[in-house]
């Protein structure tokens, strides 16, 4: 099926902002007050950290793909000024670290009747109702936008939304069936109150990106591919524990030189300002294990009530997390 060239065009303007399909996401943003980890990824391609992925398309996304070209060369037969999927940018809702766009699928500019009409084509098995809940929030995104196009054009200037529902309910998507006008209607919408507070989910996305600077879905990673900043603070640490190994390999030295002379002198303790060296003789030392012989006894004659002690007995000791340092050759 033929892969149309606007769409990768909108995966390329992932980078830099959110876009209408995104406005779950944003909402979800404004109603929790914070970006949640699930969100980290997108946040990531927002602010460039890393590519936007081309998970390719699944026969369903191709045939909506299908169904909104062959919409639009209907419509453009009879009326060429229709637009697709132009980018609409807001000046409103954008923020210094993340724009907010949105890419409707028809737009039209009617000069002579001072509208902006605004088309969401939606190719899929549910129905008018279940559609426009799905898709609420992008749907009203894009009014947004569209309001602030219009305004710009004059006061008298208005928005009228329509959701283009193509129904395949009962169709084979794998087959690409021949487009169906009878499993076409166009539906206006209409928002009467605000459906989510869109410039407060922005500024909690601009404030989140203002300090997010690393992203990984690896668990472990090389140095260099940190922020420049932690870097240095790496290296900076990387040189300390260098010299804290080399002076350690130099006081074993020394107390194995110390060891022999004092040693060979007679010599049981040496004191000075700040440490004393004390001479300790090899020796050697013993002990029996009885709990351990206990509890093998024990575990021999009455496998089962040792198993259950241990489980009823069972110590669970909690230790904080911390970072483990070691050396390029762990020592």
């Amino acid at each position: 099926m033929e892969e149309y060239a606007h769409k990768s065009e909108i995966i390329q303007t992932r980078a830099g902002g959110l876009g209408g399909s995104d406005a779950p996401l944003l909402a979800k943003i404004a109603s929790l007050g914070y970006v949640p980890k699930t969100a980290y990824k997108r946040m990531a391609v927002c602010k460039g950290l890393i590519p936007s992925e081309d998970h390719g398309t699944n026969a369903a996304m191709r045939y909506g793909d299908y169904i909104e070209n062959q919409i639009f060369q209907h419509l453009t037969q009879g009326d060429s000024s229709y637009q697709s999927n132009p980018m609409l940018v807001s000046e409103k809702y954008s923020t210094p670290n993340c724009l907010l766009f949105a890419h409707p699928d028809y737009l039209k500019v009617d000069e002579g009747k001072q509208t902006l009409y605004v088309y969401e084509c939606k190719a899929t098995r549910y129905n008018v109702q279940e559609t426009k809940i799905n898709y609420r929030t992008q749907l009203y995104v894009e009014w947004l936008l569209a309001k602030e196009v219009a305004a710009k054009k004059g006061v008298k200037w208005k928005v009228k939304l329509f959701l283009v529902h193509y129904s395949t309910d009962g169709v084979n998507v794998e087959e690409c069936p021949e487009f169906d006008p009878n499993r076409l209607s166009v539906h206006e919408v209409r928002f009467i109150s605000q459906v989510f507070d869109v410039a407060k989910g922005m500024k909690i996305v601009n404030d989140f990106l203002e300090t997010f600077e690393f992203y990984t879905e690896e668990e472990e990673i090389n140095s260099a591919y940190l922020p420049e900043k932690v870097q240095s603070q790496f290296n900076q640490i990387a040189t300390f524990l260098h010299e804290i190994k080399e002076r350690e390999a130099k006081v074993e030295e020394f107390k194995a030189r110390l060891y022999d002379f004092m040693q060979d002198k007679g010599i049981k303790r040496i004191a000075c300002d700040d440490f004393s060296f004390t001479l300790v003789a090899p020796s050697e030392s013993s002990s029996v294990d009885y709990k351990k012989i206990f509890e093998k006894e024990f575990e021999s004659r009455h496998p089962r009530k040792a198993n259950k002690l241990k489980d009823q007995n069972k110590k669970v000791v909690k230790k904080k997390g911390y970072v483990l340092i070691k050396t390029s050759n762990n020592n």
